[in-house]
């Protein structure tokens, strides 16, 4: 009997760990086509023919589509799991590359980038909810940051790598083959990956109580913590994800005059600080600060000291210091994932699917909105054809007080303890 129970503890030891294996390996897919844009902007601008303002729309794209996802995956993930979802999803996304591969013009590239923000839409939160059934519940910030940082090979594959196969092959081939890399692993993970219901026990023989679709809603909205969790990530998300996913790449090619694989080498110093900051963050949440709130104020605070820094234009004829500012801005970044653990204690089991999601909606609409924003900023104040360092610099001010706000909120927030109920 000994023997059996260390046998099954051993097997679902292991299924747990390949599962988040997979999770991580879709979530990397989702990294990469979120900020892949800011490379091969320059192309795009080129072979679209197409102003800040449009360039700006087309990666936001990919976020608006992204955000209103987020409306029946809040409604679906609790019901149907997160298996079905993100392997119907990603698959979905492979079109979607392959659409915006072929795209000759802004309206069907806008198409493509919204079918890859549609069939991305399910992997962070999809994954986040498997988390909670396989894993105890005060491992989930620190799973999630780990999460955040794996995925963040993604953003580092949108760099210097990316560049490269972009001088070998060009971006739309690059995008092929991305494509048929992510509907493989939407085909590996529907196999491999099973939900772990309520049934199956994560709570020691515990009940998991079921609500109703509008108790969940009327619970989840009548929730202070709701709204002050999602506007601070609307504007934490928002501003990272508008420098690190379209702006910082034309501003150290085009303002600084950097080339596509040095401007590539800074931007992963950037997403080298978020991997050293997500697991981080988790960390410091789950076993020093014990605390969520503080975790993220300490992460919000640096995020603003480095913006501070870039709207300021200090250090921008310096490249290693530059790339070092980019590097804290990457790490202190990291720490937002923890947002999500801090919604996620605040709201009962059977609807914790709902309340992450309906987080992320916030989340990525800060994403598409300053995307599509700085760009706006950008076509109204250049002074030339082009805009100059100064013109990034105003656009990232606006970002910093974007930031600011988000730091102000969370101050509003409070604490929850978790339960331990594995």
């Amino acid at each position: 009997m000994i023997e059996t129970g260390q046998t099954e503890h051993t097997r679902k030891e292991r299924r747990r760990w390949v599962i988040f294996a997979l999770c991580s390996l879709l979530f990397i897919s989702s990294q990469f086509y979120r900020v892949s844009n800011a490379i091969i902007a320059p192309q795009l601008q080129a072979d679209f023919s197409i102003t800040s303002e449009q360039l700006g729309l087309l990666s936001a794209a990919f976020f608006y589509a992204f955000a209103f996802a987020q409306i029946p995956l809040a409604l679906l993930l609790d019901r149907l799991g997160a298996r079905i979802i993100m392997a119907a999803l990603s698959m979905v996304g492979a079109m979607g590359a392959w659409a915006f591969a072929g795209a000759q013009g802004l309206g069907v590239g806008v198409v493509g980038r919204m079918l890859l923000g549609l069939g991305m839409a399910g992997n962070l939160m999809g994954s986040l909810k498997l988390f909670t059934e396989w894993f105890p519940p005060r491992q989930f910030a620190t799973l999630s940051g780990v999460l955040l940082a794996t995925g963040t090979i993604g953003n580092m594959v949108a760099a210097t790598p990316l560049a490269l196969l972009m001088d070998a092959i060009g971006w739309r081939y690059s995008f092929v083959i991305i494509g048929c890399t992510t509907a493989f692993l939407s085909a590996l993970f529907f196999f491999v990956v099973r939900d772990r219901q309520a049934q199956i026990a994560l709570s020691h023989g515990k009940k998991t109580e079921v609500y109703s679709l509008s108790k969940m809603i009327g619970l989840l909205l009548s929730l202070r913590e709701y709204w002050l969790i999602s506007l601070g990530t609307f504007f934490r998300y928002g501003v990272f994800v508008a420098i690190q996913g379209l702006w910082a790449g034309p501003y150290l090619m085009n303002g600084l005059g950097f080339s596509p694989v040095e401007a590539g080498n800074i931007l992963l110093m950037l997403n080298i600080g978020l991997v050293v900051g997500s697991p981080l963050g988790g960390w410091l949440s789950d076993r020093i600060l014990n605390s969520r709130k503080m975790a993220v104020i300490l992460g919000l605070s640096v995020m603003s000291l480095s913006l501070f820094c870039l709207s300021m234009g200090f250090f921008r004829d310096k490249a290693l210091i530059l790339g070092i500012v980019f590097f804290f801005f990457g790490l202190s970044s990291g720490f937002g994932i923890i947002m999500y653990a801090h919604i996620k204690e605040w709201v009962p089991a059977g609807m914790q699917g709902m309340a992450l999601t309906g987080v992320n909606l916030f989340t990525m609409l800060g994403a598409a909105l300053f995307m599509q924003g700085m760009g706006w900023v950008l076509d109204q104040w250049k002074a030339g054809t082009l805009a100059g360092p100064g013109d990034y610099q105003k656009a990232f001010f606006i970002g910093l007080i974007g930031m600011v706000i988000a730091l102000g909120l969370y101050f509003l927030t409070r604490e929850r303890e978790a339960e331990e109920t594995l």
